[in-house]
């Protein structure tokens, strides 16, 4: 065997087992790992809100809810076009969505 291919094969087999190690470079923040508590912790996304003359309703961790409705435990308290308020354990909860962000074109002055 070459110096050439033996010096190339201990270099990839180096690039290989660090690379196990590496971490997703594309992965949130802060979203390492479950937390390691016993207590389980229930997270609401809120997606989408339709507000209409006839009803209100909103998608929350997938599920599409009207005011009353309940989802993963929590019960819908108020829709708004941009949040949502939920009861849940005893406490109240606002979601909101995300602003909607509209790109302007560059002017070519």
């Amino acid at each position: 065997m070459s110096r050439y291919a033996l010096a190339t094969a201990l270099l990839l087999g180096l690039m290989m087992q660090g690379a196990a190690a590496l971490e997703d470079p594309m992965r949130p923040p802060g979203n390492a790992a479950a937390p390691s508590s016993s207590r389980s912790v229930t997270r609401f996304v809120l997606s989408s809100t339709l507000i209409a003359r006839e009803r209100r309703s909103a998608v929350i961790n997938g599920r599409n809810v009207g005011v009353g409705e309940t989802v993963d435990g929590a019960r819908v308290i108020e829709i708004l076009p941009a949040q949502v308020r939920l009861q849940h354990q005893g406490r109240q909860l606002t979601l909101q969505l995300l602003p909607v962000a509209v790109k302007k074109p560059v002017s070519a002055e």
